[in-house]
């Protein structure tokens, strides 16, 4: 009997050792879905559990969970639509032990209004685990149709810094 006990102590710490390291991360959308409300994001590690407020209209943005350079990380990627203008922004945490839910990497793009007809137009685009994308376009406005023509479609490519 007492070895059996003793069997299930270990298997019990086991267990638990496993738990500890396993994380999960889940988005929840907020019952209050004004413009500038966030959604939830919540990461749980073992017996820890963390809520960030991120996103807007209530829903949280979205997120990609990646692996680089032995690191575990997770990006999140949002825009903001006002006034006719759009913000993009990417925000990547990390989820390691000695730096947990510290921002490594934190940019914002925004378009630019050039004049009354036109509009430098920017999106951000992210490839795991280090490439950013800036997608730029100019929009022109036509008063008489109400319609718009893009064109001056360019990229702008960064990498990011290989310590994240």
């Amino acid at each position: 009997m007492k070895i059996i006990r003793i069997i299930l102590f270990v298997l019990l710490l086991i267990g638990c050792n496993k738990t500890s390291n396993v994380l999960i991360v889940t988005a929840k959308s907020n019952s209050v879905d004004c413009h500038m409300c966030p959604g939830f994001i919540i990461i749980e590690k073992g017996l820890k559990k963390d809520t960030l407020k991120m996103g807007s209209w209530g829903s949280p943005p979205k997120f990609n969970q990646f692996k680089a350079n032995g690191g575990d990380y997770i990006a999140f990627k949002s825009s903001y639509f006002s006034g006719g203008i759009n913000e993009s922004s990417l925000s990547i945490l990390s989820l390691n032990e000695d730096n947990y839910l510290k921002v490594v990497f934190d940019t914002l793009v925004s378009d630019v209004r050039i004049n009354e007809l036109n509009t430098q137009r920017q999106e951000i685009e992210f490839t795991v685990p280090d490439t950013l994308i800036i997608n730029q376009h100019i929009e022109s406005y036509n008063h008489i149709d109400e319609g718009s023509v893009h064109n001056g479609f360019n990229k702008e490519i960064i990498i990011l810094n290989r310590n994240l």
